[in-house]
């Protein structure tokens, strides 16, 4: 059955491409005119349905938050005042006035102890 199926598919695609390349230039053109306004009608389409369900998920948040505070046992993550902060403040640093100092780590290691500098030293030419 599905050798069928496919050599169905094989003939029909065939012919299609048959027929495609019998057409002059201007049916050609005419077609694949056709085909992207049927492409373009078929996105807008798609864009206005995507809208569509934006704003649907948006009347829906609206009335959720209504229906919650109209209710008086409100659940608990919405008696918390706005105040209340658990979260550390943020770690973006604004000018380096803020920043603590921070160890010198990078004056540990001397050029002396340097076994790198060492060996370029040793293959200068004196």
């Amino acid at each position: 059955m599905a050798k069928h199926k496919l050599l169905a598919g094989l003939l029909v695609g065939g012919a299609a491409f048959a027929a495609y390349h019998a057409l002059d230039l201007e049916q050609r053109e005419a077609l694949k005119d056709a085909a992207r306004d049927r492409y373009n009608a078929f996105k807008d389409r798609a864009i206005d349905y995507a809208f569509y369900a934006a704003d649907a998920a948006d009347d829906f948040k609206e009335s959720l938050n209504d229906k919650l505070e109209a209710k008086d046992d409100a659940p608990a993550w919405k008696t918390v005042p706005d105040e209340v902060n658990d979260e550390p403040a943020d770690d973006i640093v604004l000018s380096s006035d803020q920043v603590t100092d921070l160890p010198d780590s990078g004056a540990a290691t001397t050029a002396e102890d340097d076994p790198a500098d060492d060996q370029a030293k040793d293959d200068q030419p004196d």
